[in-house]
């Protein structure tokens, strides 16, 4: 009972127990969480997308303009909403739409933690 398992499967007491590695700069911790958090954010995306199924290049169009609207009238919190909403409606085989959003999606979110300061 004390040995941390139970029947075959080991169970993790601690949450430092499934660490392999230990970053050894504050800098390569950083990008190892930023590395996990990115890894996170696109496999929700990829869930949502999957189960969605709801490529439509006219609501991607109409959510791409309200975002550039957005920013032009300095709303960065309602342009990158609107940016993401595009990103997640754009058709996939539209790769050079899905880049440029992308960027844009990118700066955006630059501003606004800069902005946030």
């Amino acid at each position: 009972m004390g040995s941390g398992s139970v029947g075959s499967a080991k169970v993790h007491w601690n949450v430092f127990d499934g660490v392999k590695i230990i970053a050894a700069t504050p800098e390569a911790l950083m990008a190892e969480i930023d590395s996990a958090i990115s890894n996170l954010e696109h496999s929700r995306a990829t869930a949502l997308l999957d189960a969605d199924e709801g490529h439509d290049a006219r609501v991607a169009d109409e959510a791409y303009k309200a975002g550039c609207a957005a920013l032009a009238a300095g709303k960065l919190d309602e342009a990158l909403r609107s940016l993401n909403l595009s990103l997640s409606k754009c058709p996939p085989d539209k790769i050079s739409a899905l880049a440029k959003l992308n960027s844009l999606i990118s700066l955006t979110s630059q501003h606004l933690r800069t902005s946030s300061k």
